[in-house]
């Protein structure tokens, strides 16, 4: 979505961490000006992960290797998901305000409920979550991720009048729950051949740092 490999950091900053992962790359063979930041993170105190199908050079200098089988990487970040959310493992108030999750979508089409939905000549790219403190659908604001006063609601049905006629709107995390339905940690081994009960402990960590 970025559009970047580093968006947000230096590689300096590994040394703050709890929990890093080695995902989809070999750090300690291919990034060697930044590897040492690795190690000395571990030496700090972080757990150091490796997920890759090979027991690679930077799994040698990992607390935990992640086996999974090439291309299917996206079955195990599912898993994660599904076991994150199912055993209420999520930061709440950090999805409401950082995340698209609490944003309304129309059943009947399967898009964001936007203002041109609701009203005449309405912008395309103001969107709607639910309010719990006012037990209404509300507009998001645009200038400021800061939630106020507002508490989206994550789950629900709520009915939104549209200039089409009354329609139904259910929050992005429960589509979310939807689409994870098939991935748990026994169904997405069979997939990506990373053990399930690994599976579960690797989303206990990352969920936990």
């Amino acid at each position: 979505t970025f559009g970047k490999i580093v968006f947000e950091r230096s590689a300096d900053d590994y040394f703050n961490s709890d929990v890093i992962l080695i995902w989809g790359c070999n750090p300690i063979s291919t990034q060697i000006p930044n590897a040492h930041f690795l190690t000395e993170a571990r030496y700090n105190g972080a757990t150091l992960v490796t997920i890759a199908p090979d027991y690679s050079p930077s799994t040698i200098h990992s607390d935990m290797w992640v086996p999974v089988r090439p291309g299917t990487d996206a079955a195990l970040a599912l898993a994660l998901c599904k076991i994150i959310i199912d055993e209420n493992l999520y930061d709440a108030a950090f999805i409401k305000e950082q995340t698209d999750l609490p944003l309304l979508v129309r059943e009947d089409t399967g898009r964001l409920l936007r203002k041109s939905d609701v009203r005449e000549g309405g912008d395309e790219d103001v969107f709607y979550w639910f309010d719990q403190g006012s037990q209404s659908i509300s507009e998001v604001g645009r200038k400021s991720l800061a939630l106020g006063s507002v508490d989206p609601a994550l789950e629900g049905r709520f009915r939104a009048e549209t200039t089409a006629g009354p329609v139904t709107v259910r929050p992005v995390f429960e589509r979310l729950k939807d689409r994870l339905a098939d991935y748990t940690p026994e169904a997405a081994s069979k997939l990506c051949a990373t053990p399930p009960d690994l599976i579960r402990e690797l989303a206990r960590l990352v969920a936990a740092a």
